[in-house]
């Protein structure tokens, strides 16, 4: 069955089990982002539907590194890099109380699981992700979000990244919700 791709919009019924990626959570905390209401709106809907949500220890990763850019912006107006963290590594102290923050209240969400890769299923997942970028050209990435996802035989996928919109998955039933 080919990928069906819906718009959200609200009152979108999404379907249980569902992968999202970074820029769902990171577009909902910041309010001057473009797409900041219909993210807001999508992670409420899916809290108020009680999806099951998947989310991968890469998102987490991603929302930690985007948090401390626009954090680190807000407090310098320069762009944090690896290498002045590398020079620097208090730099992550003074952001440690808002990492926590965060990451404990996503760690409370209900009906959420958190994708772990363990040494049984890591060489599974690379072996889907690299077959996702070298024969869907997914950006590598991206390609270990589209491999847990399916792995976790999640039925929907939730992103505003176009990256995903000509894929093909043969064998595989997937609803890209994007917003």
């Amino acid at each position: 069955m080919p990928i069906q791709v819906v718009t959200y919009t609200s009152g979108t019924t999404i379907v249980s089990l569902v992968y999202f990626v970074l820029n769902l959570l990171f577009y909902s905390l910041f309010t001057k982002r473009v797409n900041f209401l219909k993210a807001r709106n999508l992670l409420s809907e899916l809290f108020a539907q009680q999806v099951e949500i998947f989310i991968s220890i890469l998102m987490v990763d991603e929302v930690w590194w985007g948090l401390l850019g626009e954090w680190y912006y807000a407090d310098t107006t320069t762009r944090i890099t690896t290498k002045k963290i590398k020079n620097n590594p208090s730099i992550l102290s003074t952001y440690h109380h808002r990492f926590q923050g965060i990451t404990s209240n996503m760690l409370s969400w209900a009906n959420t699981t958190f994708l772990p890769t363990d040494t049984i299923r890591a060489r599974s997942t690379i072996q889907c992700a690299l077959s996702f970028l070298t024969q869907e050209s997914v950006r590598p990435r991206d390609s270990f979000h589209l491999a847990l996802a399916t792995l976790s035989n999640a039925a929907g996928f939730i992103t505003s990244d176009s990256d995903f919109d000509n894929i093909t998955l043969s064998g595989k039933n997937l609803t890209i919700y994007k917003y």
